[in-house]
């Protein structure tokens, strides 16, 4: 598995570590541990720097951006949901009639 440490994450961003783990408790994001290597997969890092970005850069509290994450997945879920539709459209154009 891949983990790119907290402690890289924490030089890369320029954040302290102790913001990454608050962030991890409030399950804005998630961190993994393999053995005595602790960090993030690189799946996560993108959300990692949304957070951190939405926090410290525009000045989002933590609920601010919990809400906007929800939102955002939600999104997502409709762009899969209407994905699937479309497809199935594609392979039956009269099933939208």
């Amino acid at each position: 598995m891949t983990i790119i440490s907290r402690d890289e994450v924490v030089q890369r961003l320029r954040v302290p570590a102790r913001l990454l783990v608050r962030y991890e408790t409030r399950g804005l994001v998630r961190s993994v541990r393999d053995g005595d290597r602790e960090g993030y997969e690189p799946s996560e890092l993108r959300r990692v720097w949304t957070v951190v970005s939405l926090h410290r850069d525009l000045g989002i509290n933590l609920a601010g951006i919990e809400a906007i994450l929800n939102l955002r997945g939600q999104i997502d879920a409709i762009h899969e949901q209407l994905a699937r539709i479309a497809k199935a459209l594609e392979s039956d154009p009269d099933a939208g009639h």
